[in-house]
């Protein structure tokens, strides 16, 4: 472990890496905060460092949308505590109510920022409260503790190397869109030869999930930067839930693939096998004009492909070969050719989405 985290501090001190700029700026701001702090003489000084600390990103973008969460937040229950406080509740009452927003401070940690912030503040307040007769001031002070550290940190961050975070669009899309790549290629071995095993397929899939969760959070910080115009932040958006239709898509192959031991039927492997080779031939297509428009060319014919499979199928109909092959297997072989057309109709949705991005970017 200990090696593993030198090897990293030792690839990434270089005056170009991300992280080491941002480490930096974030040396910077929070020396800066500590000395302010001292200067003011403020009764609770490390409220101000940690205020910078909790806000500050590697991007502007992501600075900006965590700032602006923390500021509403911490506004929002500092108002609230002195509130409560300023009613005189019983201790019992103010011990019950000081419980109840830890509970909600724990549960809104994952699911939202803002109400997290807000319910943290609050019950800190009160806890200060209980104890201090001047509890109420405190809050004030949280208040501008939080505006400072959001000035110095926002401050640090268009100053000192400012980091753009539409600037790596690119590369985290060309990232999610090999993890789904590599997904739907184990998806599709493991349908024709059974080559993965149950638990290779989950490890592929939890991947494509987090840099899902990864590009959808540098969507969101680029959103939040400026120099964006509204339809660019909306094509952003749209180009994210594309990808995330394609991400349940692939979730949902997967569901089939499970239910369908054998494989294809024998009578139309080949052309499973041609078709499902041709989607994935789609799916390096649209990565390389993710990571480089300039090359974006020489479309693969993926409609094509599955007209001429969908004739073969209707061709073994016809001929009756289905006849004998149980119901439950006719619908997930249905399903599936659904989902793979689908699928692709996705992939060429995106390549529209990515066009549409780069027309509005060069304007």
């Amino acid at each position: 472990m200990l090696r593993k985290s030198l090897a990293i501090i030792k690839n990434e001190f270089r005056s170009d890496s991300v992280l080491f700029r941002h480490a930096v700026r974030g040396a910077l701001a929070l020396t800066l905060a500590m000395a302010l702090a001292r200067g003011l003489g403020l009764k609770h000084a490390v409220w101000l460092p940690i205020s910078v600390m909790v806000i500050m990103r590697p991007s502007v973008g992501g600075t900006l949308r965590h700032s602006w969460r923390r500021l509403t937040g911490t506004v929002l229950g500092a108002a609230l505590g002195i509130l409560i406080l300023f009613f005189k509740p019983a201790l019992g009452v103010s011990i019950a109510l000081m419980l109840l927003l830890f509970f909600l401070t724990i549960m809104f940690k994952v699911y939202n920022y803002t109400a997290f912030s807000c319910s943290l503040t609050a019950a800190v307040i009160l806890l200060l409260g209980i104890i201090f007769a001047d509890g109420w001031e405190m809050g004030l002070e949280r208040i501008i503790d939080t505006v400072l550290g959001i000035t110095i940190g926002l401050g640090a961050s268009f100053l000192v190397w400012p980091n753009m975070a539409r600037k790596n669009l690119r590369a985290q899309m060309g990232d999610l869109i090999h993890a789904q790549y590599n997904h739907f290629k184990q998806l599709t071995e493991s349908y024709l030869d059974g080559m993965w095993r149950e638990s290779d397929l989950v490890e592929s899939r939890i991947a494509a999930s987090m840099a899902l969760d990864i590009c959808a959070e540098f969507f969101h910080e680029a959103s939040a930067e400026p120099g964006l115009q509204g339809r660019q932040r909306q094509d952003l958006f749209r180009l994210l839930r594309v990808f995330t239709r394609m991400h349940r898509m692939l979730t949902a192959m997967s569901s089939t693939i499970r239910r369908s031991p054998g494989g294809p039927l024998e009578a139309f492997e080949k052309g499973m096998r041609r078709l499902l080779g041709r989607a994935l031939t789609q799916y390096r297509w649209l990565e390389r004009c993710a990571r480089d428009p300039e090359h974006c060319s020489n479309r693969p014919h993926f409609d094509r492909a599955v007209d001429e499979f969908l004739d073969l199928v209707g061709e073994i109909r016809a001929r009756g070969e289905l006849e004998e092959v149980p119901l439950e297997r006719r619908n997930n072989i249905s399903a599936f050719i659904w989902q793979i057309r689908t699928l692709g109709n996705e992939i060429k949705r995106a390549e529209r989405r990515l066009n549409d991005l780069r027309g509005r970017s060069s304007n």
